[in-house]
């Protein structure tokens, strides 16, 4: 396999992993930051709960990774199409490739599709609701830090610019 095919599998694989396995990571981190007790306790009836088995746990989890990747595909795929490959292209064409850029530019590329989507949604109408659920405001941010960190382990865009 030639060079440049290798490194547009390694971009296109990079681009549509990212965003997906950062989504399903932090569904499961918020959903255990706003409401632990779904994912640590099991209603054995409507006023009795027992704490969770690890097998119990494992699967909450997994459940709420699911949703969090579905959701990384509707909002990350596009996000990565419309700003992470541009983004992408004009850092390593200015030799920024450092992990840690990619990962601040992943924050504030993640902080404004998750206000994109609070306004698109309409969760501004109740600005104190999103209050009381402040993880859910670190939702975008934490997505893109982790997509962003991801592309970038994936493409190893610091290697390529030095070939």
């Amino acid at each position: 396999m030639n060079g440049n095919r290798k490194h547009l599998i390694q971009l296109v694989f990079a681009t549509l992993f990212a965003p997906v396995v950062a989504a399903a990571i932090a569904a499961a981190l918020l959903v255990m930051a706003i409401a632990p007790e779904l994912v640590f306790q099991v209603e054995v009836n409507s006023a009795e709960y027992r704490p969770a088995t690890l097998r119990e746990i494992a699967t909450s989890l997994v459940g709420f990774g699911a949703f969090g990747a579905a959701m990384g595909a509707v909002l990350g795929w596009p996000t990565m199409a419309i700003a992470g490959l541009p983004a992408h292209g004009w850092l390593v064409r200015n030799g920024r490739t450092g992990g840690l850029t990619y990962s601040l530019l992943g924050v504030a590329v993640g902080t404004v599709t998750m206000l994109i989507y609070f306004m698109a949604t309409g969760s501004w109408r109740h600005p104190l609701g999103l209050l009381d659920a402040w993880p859910l405001l670190l939702a975008g941010p934490v997505t893109g830090l982790l997509s962003a960190g991801l592309f970038w382990l994936v493409r190893r865009p610091d290697r390529i610019a030095a070939a």
